[in-house]
C-alpha cells in the first residue's frame, strides 16, 4: 500500500488540485496507476466531492471566486443604497442623484417604487409600475400587481388631501400665536404675512389671519377689506366701528362691550378682529384664535375614509403617511404584501429577476468596476 507523506497530508484538496503535476502524480500513488484518463477521472471526483456539479458543468474555481466577489459587491452597493433610503426618510439627507431623486418623488406620492442595477451596474430607480414585472411574475400576478397598484394610487391621493388638509389647520392654529411673539419681540418675522401683520397690530389695527388661494396664510387690514360676505349696510356699520378704534384706545375712553374687548386684545398684544352678527348687527371683537379663523369647511378631512379595506392597504397606507419608500411582493402563500427598500430585501428581489440577459450584463459591468 502506498502510504501519503505528511507533507502531502497537511494540504487540503484544492491545494493538490491546483496544479497538474502534483495532482497526477499524487492520483497515481492513490490509484496505483500511472494512467492520465485514471488521474484526470480521479481529480474530477474529488473535485466534485468539494464543489458537486461544478466539474463538466463549465464552472471553475476562479469563475466561482468570481462569481462570489460580484455577488459581494452587489449587496454592498444595494446595503449603501438601503442607508440612504433610510436617511432621507428620517429627514437627515437629501436626495442629490437621479435615483435618489425619484425614490424621493415616490416617497412624497406614496407610489411603490424598486430599486436595481442598470446596464452599466449602476444604481436606478423606477416606479414599480414602470418595471418590467414580467422579469419576476406570471400573467395572472402581473394582473394583481396592477390591480394593487391603482387601489393603491387611489388611496394615496386621499392620504395626500387629508394631510393637506392637516398641514393647514396646523398653519391656522399656530398663527396667532406666532404673531403675538413676533410683535412683543420675542421673534423674528420670517415671512411677508407676519411682517404686515405685525405692522398692522403696532397701529392698533384689527386684522383677519386667513388662508389664500394657495393655501399660504395672508393677513388682512379689516378696514380696507372687501366684506362681499356682508350686507352693505352691515358693511357700514362695521367700517365706521373700525374706524373709531384708534382713537378709542389712544384716548382709553372703551364704552361698548366690544370696544372693551378690543382694547383688552391691543394691550395685551393679541391680534383681534370684529365681527358683525347677520341677524343683530351686534359688533364683536374677536381674537385670531384657531377656532374663529378655521374655515368650516377645513375642520373635516376630505376624506374620512381613505379605501384602506385590506390588509395590504392598511400597510401600505401607514408606509404612505410615513413618507416611506417600498415595494410590493408576493410573500410565500401567494398573497401581495408591502417591503420597504430594505438591502435584504433589494438583495432578494433583484437576485431572483428570471432575466439572465439584464443579469449577465449587469454582472460584466460590475466586473469591470472591479477590475
Amino acid at each position: 500500500m502506498t502510504t501519503i507523506s505528511s507533507s502531502y497530508s497537511g494540504s487540503g484538496a484544492l491545494s493538490l488540485l491546483s496544479s497538474t503535476s502534483s495532482t497526477s502524480s499524487m492520483l497515481s500513488a492513490i490509484n496505483g496507476t500511472s494512467s492520465t484518463s485514471k488521474s484526470q477521472e480521479s481529480s474530477n471526483a474529488i473535485f466534485n466531492a468539494i464543489v458537486p456539479g461544478s466539474v463538466g458543468s463549465g464552472t471553475s474555481i476562479s469563475s466561482m471566486l468570481q462569481q462570489e466577489k460580484i455577488t459581494t459587491q452587489t449587496n454592498s452597493i444595494y446595503s449603501n443604497a438601503a442607508t440612504r433610503v433610510s436617511k432621507m426618510e428620517a429627514g437627515t439627507y437629501t436626495a442629490s442623484s437621479d435615483w435618489e431623486k425619484v425614490v424621493s418623488y415616490n416617497m412624497q406620492t406614496g407610489a411603490p417604487v424598486m430599486v436595481s442595477l442598470n446596464s452599466s451596474g449602476k444604481l436606478q430607480a423606477l416606479p414599480q409600475s414602470e418595471t418590467d414585472l414580467s422579469t419576476k411574475y406570471n400573467v395572472q400576478q402581473r394582473s394583481e400587481l396592477t390591480k394593487a397598484m391603482s387601489q393603491i394610487q387611489t388611496m394615496a391621493g386621499k392620504i395626500q388631501a387629508n394631510a393637506k388638509n392637516d398641514t393647514w389647520l396646523a398653519d391656522l392654529s399656530g398663527a396667532e400665536n406666532d404673531l403675538s411673539l413676533i410683535h412683543s419681540g420675542a421673534l423674528t418675522a420670517q415671512s411677508s404675512w407676519e411682517e404686515e401683520g405685525s405692522m398692522l397690530m403696532s397701529t392698533h389695527e384689527p386684522l383677519k389671519i386667513s388662508l389664500d388661494s394657495s393655501g399660504n396664510l395672508q393677513v388682512t387690514e379689516q378696514l380696507t377689506s372687501s366684506m362681499t360676505d356682508l350686507t352693505a349696510s352691515q358693511q357700514k356699520l362695521l367700517r365706521k366701528a373700525i374706524e373709531t378704534i384708534p382713537s378709542m384706545i389712544s384716548k382709553g375712553t372703551p364704552t361698548t362691550s366690544w370696544q372693551i374687548d378690543a382694547r383688552s386684545y391691543d394691550q395685551a398684544g393679541t391680534p383681534y378682529y370684529l365681527d358683525i352678527d347677520p341677524v343683530t348687527n351686534q359688533i364683536s371683537a374677536k381674537e385670531d384664535s384657531a377656532t374663529n379663523i378655521t374655515p368650516t369647511f377645513l375642520k373635516t378631512a376630505p376624506y374620512p375614509d381613505i379605501g384602506d379595506n385590506s390588509p395590504l392597504l392598511k400597510q401600505v397606507a401607514t408606509y404612505i403617511k410615513k413618507k416611506q419608500a417600498y415595494f410590493l411582493d408576493f410573500d410565500s402563500t401567494g398573497k401581495i404584501v408591502a417591503k420597504v427598500l430594505s438591502a435584504t430585501n433589494l438583495e432578494k428581489y433583484n437576485k431572483t429577476s428570471t432575466s439572465t440577459t439584464s443579469s449577465s450584463s449587469t454582472a460584466g459591468s460590475i466586473v469591470s468596476l472591479l477590475a
